[in-house]
């Protein structure tokens, strides 16, 4: 590709995601989606500039793109193919705009485009989706599409979808463990490309949202047990990674210690009421990772 058309691609790009970052409330008050809109506008622009979607050789969904459940939950283990070549890397970029497109329509709450978009998204990588390149790309998609379809109340398609996410995640650090790209990259010169550090904390928050909404999924469902193993996952991730909002974490953790006090693991519930106290007490002394990007944004 020429270096003039590559570099508006790059410019509308970054535009657009720009845009997406932008609060309601700073929109119109009778456009409170403008941003959002405009931000699509120059997806669509930058969609037509890369080009048609390589030749699938069977647009039919499959077990890890439609609507998969019971056997299909955690999906076949994934084969190693890299995303090399011309054709490879031209269907990875158009995924990428097919995901942020699909994330766009669920902000406005156009729910079945939005679907549409987070499919051809995965379509377009499912041979892929183990790759250093597209995983962690993959596994967003996946969540997005498990959150949309639990807002559907379809908790079981919602189950499938993020089930198949933990999957991928986990057959990727046993088998690559290495960061993998984040998506925005395939849209940023060599010299702006993430280190491996950042890299490594943007892959570990997508699993950290994966288990968020396992949790609630198996809430949901009545499976307590597994819910509550989840949220305690999610909290001690969030910790460890700092990316928490004190309020929020404070209210899980209480609520996850009702949880252990009508087991009658009285230690448990106890550390997490202490823990919740403690982070409550956070709340206006410090700002904390995910505060600071959402100030940023």
């Amino acid at each position: 590709m020429a270096d003039s058309p590559w570099d508006e691609i790059r410019e509308k790009f970054q535009t657009a995601l720009a845009l997406s970052r932008v609060e309601l409330h700073k929109n119109p008050e009778k456009e409170p989606y403008k941003s959002k809109y405009s931000a699509r506008a120059l997806l669509e622009e930058v969609k037509a500039l890369l080009g048609p979607a390589p030749e699938d050789e069977d647009e039919r969904p499959q077990a890890d793109d439609s609507l998969g459940a019971g056997e299909h939950a955690l999906g076949l283990p994934a084969e190693l193919v890299e995303a090399e070549g011309p054709v490879a890397q031209g269907a990875v970029r158009r995924a990428v705009i097919e995901f942020h497109l699909g994330v766009n329509h669920i902000d406005t709450e156009e729910l079945s485009a939005g679907e549409e978009h987070l499919v051809k998204c995965l379509r377009l990588l499912r041979k892929y989706r183990l790759s250093h390149d597209c995983v962690s790309l993959y596994i967003q998609a996946q969540n997005n599409l498990g959150i949309l379809w639990s807002e559907r109340e379809e908790i079981e398609t919602a189950q499938a979808y993020l089930e198949s996410s933990e999957a991928l995640y986990n057959q990727y650090m046993k088998e690559i463990g290495s960061p993998p790209l984040d998506p925005t990259e395939h849209f940023l010169p060599e010299e702006e490309k993430l280190p491996e550090q950042e890299r490594s904390k943007r892959f570990e928050k997508v699993y950290t949202h994966n288990l968020y909404y396992l949790a609630q999924v198996y809430q949901h469902m009545e499976m307590f047990e597994k819910a509550a193993h989840y949220c305690h996952s999610t909290l001690k991730r969030q910790l460890e990674h700092n990316a928490y909002h004190p309020m929020e974490w404070a209210i899980n953790a209480a609520t996850l210690s009702q949880f252990y006090i009508n087991k009658q693991c009285f230690m448990e519930a106890r550390h997490c009421l202490s823990a919740a106290n403690v982070i409550f007490g956070q709340i206006g002394k410090i700002r904390t990772t995910e505060d600071r990007q959402h100030r940023r944004a």
